[in-house]
C-alpha cells in the first residue's frame, strides 16, 4: 500500500510538471513563470517551502519528547516575523527592481564582481548543503517505511526533481508546491486534530505530571528563558532573507497578490506548524517511548489513522521533502545558469539558448544532488550545520543596509559577508571541538551576526560609495512595487474600478484571517491553557 502511494504521488507531480513545459517560451517564463503567479499559487509555494521535513520530523520530535512550546512558541513566532520580513520588506523591494534571482540584487546594487562571486558561493553552498541533508535524512526514514532501498528512493526523488526544475522551471516548482500544500493542509487540519482528539485535551494537559515542564517554554529539559529568546531571534534572522522564501515573491502577478500572500500564507505556515507540534505532543499520550522521537508523527500516520489518511500522511511527508528540495535546487540551478554563466562570465545568450542553459544547469544540479545524497559523505553533515544560517549572518545585514543606507558600498558588503560567514563557522567549530565555551544563551550565530554588522558599519564609515552606488541607491529608493501595480491597473479599460476592487479584497482577506486566527488560537488557549 505505502509503496503504491509513493509511486502514485511521484507520478502525479511529474505529470503535472511535465505538462507545464509548453508554457515555457522565454527566460522570464523559466525563471519567474512570466510573473503570472496568482494568490493561490504563491500562497501554496510559500507555505510548502516553509514546511520542510524538519517540521514533520525534527521539530515534531522535540515537541514529542520535550513539549510543543519549546520551539512552537517563540521559535514559530520568530519564523512568522522573519517570513513577513522576507515577503513584505525584502521580497517586494527586490521584485520592484525586477530581480529574477536574488543575485540580481547584488549585481545591480554594487556592480562589483567580487561581491557577486562571494554572494554566489555562499548561496550555492547554503542551498545545496541544507537541501541535500534534508533529502538524506527524510529519505532514510521513508526508505524504512516503504521498504525500498535508500538509493532507489534518492534516484526516484532526483528524477522527479529533474522534471520539476529542468523541464518547466519555476512553473513546475510553483504548481507542484501548491499541490503539496494541499497535502500538508490535510495533515495539519485533518490528521493532526484527529490525533489530538484521540489523545484528549485533558490527557495532554496531564503530561506535565509525568514530564515536568512539558507545557512550559523550557520544556521537559528545562531549557532557560534565554535559550528560548535566542531561538526567537535566530528564527527571525534565518527566515528574513533566505532565498527560498524571498524568491517566492518574484513570480507574483502584482503587489496585491503579494499583500494577500503576506496575510494568507504567513498565517497558514506557522498555523500548520503549530498544529503538527500539538499533534506530536498528543502522540506522547497515545504512544510514549517512540524512538527515535523524530518518528512520532510518522507513527501517528501509520498506526492511529485509517489507510487512506495514512496515505495522505505519507504523501505529506514526501511533499515536505520535495517542496523544500525543489525550491532549493531550482534556485541553485538558476544561480549556475543565469548568475554564473550569463552574468559573471559576461555571456550574451538568446532567449531560447537561455532556457536551454537553465535546463542543463538544473540537470547538472540534480545529478550532483543524487550522487552526494547516495554517497552520504561525512562532509555534507558538517556543511549542513552551517548552510542555512549563513544567509542570516552574511546576507541579511548586507541586504538591509543596501536597501536603507545611502553610504552602503561594495567594500562594506564584501567585508560583512566574509566576516559574518567565517566567524560563524570558526566559532561553531571551536565550540564543537570544546576549544571554547560560549556564555549561556549566546550562540555562534549571534556572535557572527553582531561582528558582521559591526564590520559593515565600520567599513561604511571608513569608505565612500562610488558614484554608481549613490545613483543606484537613489533610483532604488524611488522604485515601489505599488506604483508599478497602480500604473498597470490604471492603464487598463475600467482599471480604476478593478483597482478599488483589489484594495477591498486585501482588506477583506486581512479582516477574515485575523478573525480566523483569533478563533483558532483562542480555542486552543481555552482548551490547553486553562
Amino acid at each position: 500500500m505505502t509503496l503504491w502511494i509513493f509511486i502514485a504521488v511521484l507520478a502525479a507531480y511529474v505529470v503535472v510538471a511535465a505538462s507545464l513545459t509548453r508554457l515555457i517560451k522565454n527566460k522570464d517564463d523559466f525563471y519567474v513563470m512570466g510573473e503570472q503567479g496568482s494568490t493561490l499559487l504563491i500562497v501554496g509555494t510559500l507555505a510548502a517551502t516553509f514546511l520542510s521535513a524538519v517540521t514533520l520530523m525534527g521539530i515534531a520530535g522535540i515537541s514529542y519528547s520535550e513539549g510543543p512550546l519549546v520551539i512552537g512558541a517563540l521559535g514559530s513566532c520568530g519564523a512568522w516575523i522573519g517570513t513577513l520580513i522576507a515577503v513584505v520588506f525584502i521580497g517586494r523591494k527586490l521584485k520592484a527592481m525586477e530581480c529574477r534571482t536574488m543575485m540580481d540584487f547584488f549585481d545591480y546594487r554594487f556592480n562589483n564582481k567580487w561581491v557577486s562571486v562571494v554572494a554566489l558561493i555562499l548561496m550555492v553552498v547554503g542551498l545545496l548543503g541544507y537541501g541535500i541533508i534534508q533529502l538524506i535524512g527524510a529519505g532514510i526514514v521513508l526508505a524504512e517505511i516503504i521498504d525500498v532501498p535508500f538509493p532507489v528512493i534518492i534516484v526516484a526523488f532526483t528524477l522527479a526533481l529533474m522534471v520539476f526544475c529542468s523541464l518547466s522551471g519555476m512553473y513546475g516548482v510553483v504548481y507542484t508546491d501548491t499541490m503539496m500544500f494541499f497535502t500538508m493542509l490535510a495533515i495539519a487540519f485533518l490528521i493532526a486534530p484527529m490525533l489530538i482528539d484521540d489523545a484528549g485535551f485533558e490527557a495532554m494537559k496531564g503530561l506535565s505530571e509525568k514530564l515536568p515542564g512539558f507545557w512550559t517554554l523550557g520544556g521537559a529539559e528545562e531549557r532557560s528563558l534565554g535559550w528560548s529568546i535566542s531561538q526567537f531571534l535566530v528564527w527571525i534572522l534565518f527566515f528574513a532573507c533566505t532565498p527560498a522564501l524571498v524568491s517566492r515573491v518574484f513570480p507574483a502577478k502584482n503587489d496585491f497578490v503579494i499583500l494577500k500572500v503576506a496575510v494568507i500564507g504567513v498565517f497558514f505556515a506557522p498555523a500548520m506548524q503549530l498544529l503538527v507540534f500539538l499533534a506530536a505532543a498528543a502522540m506522547q499520550v497515545l504512544q510514549p517511548g517512540i524512538e527515535p522521537a523524530d518518528r512520532a508523527m510518522i507513527v501517528g500516520f501509520m498506526e492511529y489513522t485509517n489507510p487512506t489518511l495514512a496515505g495522505i500522511g505519507l504523501a505529506g511527508l514526501m511533499a515536505s521533502i520535495m517542496s523544500t528540495a525543489s525550491t532549493l535546487f531550482v534556485l541553485t540551478g538558476f544561480a549556475l545558469a543565469r548568475d554564473l554563466y550569463e552574468k559573471l562570465f559576461d555571456r550574451q545568450v538568446s532567449e531560447r539558448r537561455g532556457v536551454v542553459l537553465g535546463r542543463i544547469s538544473q540537470a547538472i544540479v540534480a545529478l550532483i544532488v543524487c550522487a552526494v545524497a547516495i554517497s552520504r559523505p561525512a562532509g555534507i553533515y558538517w556543511i549542513s550545520i552551517y548552510a542555512g544560517a549563513i544567509f542570516a549572518v552574511a546576507w541579511l545585514p548586507t541586504i538591509v543596509a543596501a536597501l536603507k543606507w545611502r553610504r552602503m558600498n561594495a567594500s562594506a558588503a564584501l567585508a560583512c559577508m566574509l566576516v559574518g560567514s567565517i566567524t560563524f563557522i570558526l566559532v561553531g567549530e571551536l565550540q564543537r571541538h570544546n576549544l571554547i565555551t560560549l556564555p549561556a544563551n549566546i550562540d555562534n550565530l549571534m556572535i557572527a551576526f553582531v561582528l558582521g554588522t559591526m564590520t559593515l558599519i565600520g567599513v561604511v564609515l571608513a569608505t565612500k560609495p562610488s558614484a554608481y552606488e549613490l545613483q543606484t541607491f537613489d533610483t532604488l529608493r524611488e522604485r515601489r512595487l505599488s506604483d508599478s501595480t497602480i500604473s498597470s491597473f490604471l492603464a487598463r479599460e475600467d482599471g480604476a474600478r478593478q483597482l478599488i476592487r483589489q484594495y477591498r479584497q486585501v482588506w477583506l482577506v486581512m479582516v477574515l484571517f485575523v478573525l480566523i486566527a483569533l478563533g483558532l488560537w483562542g480555542f486552543l488557549f481555552v482548551q490547553l491553557g486553562t
